[in-house]
């Protein structure tokens, strides 16, 4: 029989967790965070290894197509390949950041997954443009799996830490955006974690290299994203219950009280050196980086469905309750039970530090006044202390029922309840980043019960519609995303002589676009042309998760109308001027495909603002997505208004009255010279 060593096991899960990670890497779209950081990324790695402030020495970029599903560098052709990153922009100069950098989070992941694009793509060519940033998401993960199995095994014993790196491995949210979310929350959940296990090594054992190394650690989480600073948090009170229980010897060590001492400087130059945006003046930098956070963390807009007593957001431990795979769930609760009892009795109180490290990141978003929003990936710190009390969970149940059975067959089986938990994520890949569990209904009850941030994938579920989009769609044709930004899907994944261009919307003119959106909630009222596609046009494909889409495309044609739609002009209806714009009166309720307004434009001002609302009665209104004027309804007919002339497109709803509320009121789209208005019949 082989035994391996503690390290073994924790480098043999740890390269498990990264060959699996790097094979399935290209079933992964990009964050569409993407285009904010990967850009910073580039210049600041330019700027550091060559002190050039832009790319002119380069070769000018040339679009190619990469195989989306291919993981290395795959052109289906003998196109050459740029020495050029997709996201090393002319456009975004050294300068560029250092006058618009800030408000943000800091570059230090961005810079470190631009060097993984540098050596894997640039300069050997193993790997894609795309993928090589995300190798180093998946190896920073892959090292947290090891770390978590050997501390497991260290502090609970060996079956503890195998059961600990299980759970932080098969976590949905942890594996799926360890393949994508790669400028701030698995690195940061990285670094946290080093540097919680390397101060505490150092403190309980008294090893001032250790000390230093969770400097290090801390420094670069704090380059990445400032909820490092919250581990103070867990870190401050444990220490304070570890000098008393051990009468403060520590603070008689000279050696650690001067390495205590310079931490804060290492952690402060990791941070100031990594981030040339500070350098030209770092109070103001500072500020406008501490104002960023603030802006974000703390709100008033908390959804009344999660508010609590004392006003505390439930939403983060209600989603993450519901989001935690049961065998984990029930092994960290019994973990939890057994911290409980193991408190007092340990001398290095580790399982008290585990159990601030669960707390603290929870209840700091669940404080009144503090918000979160899609779900828990900002405070994803909180997965490798889950693991550990899982894994902890795991050698409780081992010793408590080894009493009355065979302790091997208890190991195995305690094991092999993980097999189901497996069987579902491969059932969902790669959409691991959606699951819910059975206490709300799977995906499917979480959005019956409207939970919010339900079904969104933040990017990931792209690269499966770019898939399919390239094996179906007739050569030239026309794709665009519904509502979202053309970054979010790199370029060079779609077929050379596929127009991937968002101008080519055509709504209700139907003239055979592509159209491709994640779907999550709130997404099928966010416009015109989301309503207008669910209502009217059958999809084409898509990407399902226990029965609920998480991702469609329609092909914007007759053909693949869901309706007999017949529209007529409307004759009758009346328009008067307002105090705050026009008023169309139809005299009677009618279902609106679309309002054509003609308008002189002499001797009036051009319109400001202003928006469309509608109502049955004249009492009640409506007020329609999108404001005026508006550029994007549909696009292929260019902005509206402009020229004389204005459209408003409609998705057959109900109305008598159509308001169009404008500044200035006296605007010259209230000069009205003739009118259309048309109606499903």
């Amino acid at each position: 029989m082989i035994r391996l060593s503690n390290i073994k096991i924790a480098c043999l899960l740890a390269a498990s967790f990264f060959v699996i990670g790097l094979v399935t890497l290209p079933h992964y779209g990009i964050n569409w965070d993407t285009i904010n950081h990967l850009p910073r990324g580039q210049t600041y790695l330019h700027y550091f290894l060559t002190g050039e402030r832009d790319y002119s020495k380069l070769a000018p970029f040339k679009y190619y197509w990469q195989n989306p599903d291919s993981l290395g560098i795959d052109t289906g052709s003998s196109d050459q390949v740029p020495k050029r990153s997709l996201y090393q922009f002319d456009g975004t100069p050294l300068n560029f950041f250092l006058e618009h950098d800030g408000r943000g989070h800091p570059p230090l992941s961005d810079i470190l997954a631009s060097s993984f694009n540098l050596i894997l793509f640039n300069q050997l060519g193993l790997i894609n443009d795309i993928d090589s940033y995300r190798v180093y998401g998946i190896l920073l993960a892959a090292s947290l799996v090891g770390l978590v199995c050997w501390w497991g095994t260290k502090v609970y014993g060996k079956f503890a830490g195998i059961i600990a790196a299980i759970s932080l491995s098969l976590y949905p949210l942890f594996w799926s955006e360890a393949h994508f979310n790669i400028e701030k929350d698995i690195p940061e959940t990285v670094f946290w974690s080093f540097m919680i296990f390397f101060f505490w090594k150092g403190i309980v054992q008294k090893k001032v290299k250790e000390i230093f190394l969770s400097s290090i650690f801390f420094g670069l989480a704090l380059g990445t994203k400032l909820n490092i600073i919250f581990s103070l948090l867990v870190l401050i009170p444990w220490l304070a219950f570890y000098l008393i229980s051990n009468k403060g010897t520590i603070l008689k060590n000279s050696k650690m009280i001067l390495v205590l001492t310079v931490c804060p400087l290492v952690v402060l130059a990791i941070f100031m050196i990594s981030w040339p945006y500070l350098w030209q003046d770092p109070i103001r930098g500072i500020e406008n980086f501490l104002g960023f956070y603030k802006t974000i963390g703390l709100t008033e807009n908390i959804d009344t469905n999660f508010v609590g007593p004392f006003h505390v957001n439930t939403y983060p431990i209600k989603w993450i309750i519901f989001t935690t795979p049961p065998v984990i769930l029930v092994l960290s609760l019994v973990g939890l039970i057994s911290v409980l009892f193991r408190i007092r009795k340990e001398e290095n109180m580790v399982s008290l530090l585990i159990l601030l490290w669960l707390l603290v990141p929870i209840i700091r978003v669940s404080m009144p006044g503090a918000t979160i929003y899609g779900g828990v990936r900002q405070i994803m710190e909180y997965i490798p202390a889950l693991a550990l009390l899982s894994g902890l969970g795991g050698i409780t149940l081992l010793n408590l029922l080894s009493k009355k059975f065979n302790k091997s067959a208890v190991a195995l089986i305690i094991v092999l309840i993980f097999i189901p938990h497996i069987f579902r994520l491969v059932s969902i890949h790669p959409n691991e980043n959606v699951y819910f569990n059975f206490l709300v209904g799977g995906l499917k009850g979480a959005r019956q019960q409207d939970i919010p941030s339900w079904g969104n994938t933040f990017g990931a579920a792209y690269r499966q519609g770019v898939s399919w989009i390239n094996k179906n769609a007739e050569v030239g044709a026309n794709v665009v995303l519904v509502n979202e930004l053309l970054p979010n899907i790199p370029a060079i994944f779609f077929r050379k002589d596929i127009n991937y261009q968002n101008r080519s919307r055509s709504g209700y003119l139907r003239q055979g676009e592509y159209a491709m959106t994640l779907v999550y909630q709130g997404v099928g009222i966010r416009s015109y042309y989301d309503e207008y596609l669910e209502k009217f046009i059958q999809p084409v494909y898509e990407v399902k998760v226990d029965d609920t889409a998480i991702l469609k495309i329609w092909k914007n044609d007759d053909q693949h109308l869901k309706l007999n739609l017949k529209e007529n002009i409307f004759n009758g209806a009346k328009v008067v001027k307002t105090q705050q714009g026009i008023r169309f009166d139809l005299g009677v309720v009618k279902s609106l495909a679309r309002l054509e307004v003609q308008y002189d434009q002499g001797n009036c001002q051009e319109l400001s603002s202003g928006y469309v609302r509608i109502s049955t009665s004249g009492k009640d209104w409506d007020t329609l997505v999108g404001i005026l004027p508006n550029y994007w309804k549909v696009s292929i007919s260019g902005p509206q208004p402009f020229q004389g002339s204005f459209i408003e497109p409609f998705v057959g709803q109900n109305a008598q009255f159509i308001d169009l509320i404008l500044t200035p009121p006296d605007t010259c789209l209230t000069h009205t010279k003739s009118f259309k208005i048309y109606v499903f019949d």
